[in-house]
């Protein structure tokens, strides 16, 4: 290898080092003084410029494109479904509801999954099984509210943050309920989230669909 070619690859290496501490930097300025992480691997993980299809989600489709207009049918349910995270935690739902889409959701399978504490998970359904998409917390002011509340990803550098407290939120999120998560239950990060009422299962599914949609995998 010439001299050329080595100074070459450490300015690349010096340039992909910067990006990364860059988007690092992005997401711990939005999620100042937390002092926690997000508690689902597997819901931040994946990269929207995955393929799907044959083609990059972010070609495809994004969050800044119009609303879907679409409706949903429940198709099945169960009780007792399990699902383990990347992190090892395993969660079982007292009830699990699937459903399918139509209109703009037309070909998505979707599914709620609720906790016993009353949480509930947005998961995709597929071939090679379901995956969790989307996670509503109930709001510490539940009782009187009956609402809960999920983390709108979709911003940073990648796509892959939230979106601060006074950022605008895309296209796609328009007429739906939002509010600061951290406003909403304590100890959360400082981002925007969908709110739902806890039989709300229309904007549940919405907001799910909308993270596949980012993902590239629905």
């Amino acid at each position: 290898m010439s001299s050329a070619q080595a100074v070459r690859l450490v300015e690349i290496t010096q340039r992909k080092a910067d990006e990364l501490f860059e988007e690092l930097i992005a997401e711990l300025r939005r999620t100042e003084g937390t002092g926690i992480s997000e508690p689902i691997d597997e819901i931040g993980a994946t990269d929207p410029t995955a393929q799907a299809g044959g083609q990059q989600a972010s070609e495809a489709w994004s969050l800044d494109m119009d609303p879907l207009d679409g409706g949903w049918e429940e198709t099945g349910h169960s009780k007792k479904e399990t699902y383990g995270w990347p992190d090892g935690n395993l969660d079982e739902y007292d009830d699990f509801f699937i459903y399918r889409g139509s209109g703009d959701y037309t070909g998505m399978s979707l599914a709620l999954g609720y906790l016993a504490n009353g949480d509930v998970v947005g998961f995709v359904l597929g071939a090679g099984g379901k995956r969790g998409i989307t996670y509503f917390f109930r709001t510490d002011d539940f009782d009187e509210t009956k609402e809960k509340v999920s983390m709108i990803r979709g911003g940073g550098p990648r796509g892959r943050s939230g979106f601060a407290p006074h950022e605008p939120l895309p296209n796609a999120y328009r007429g739906f309920k939002t509010d600061v998560l951290r406003d909403r239950k304590a100890g959360k990060w400082n981002v925007q989230g969908v709110v739902a009422k806890e039989d709300d299962y229309t904007t549940m599914l919405g907001h799910t669909a909308l993270q596949a949609k980012l993902r590239g995998i629905a």
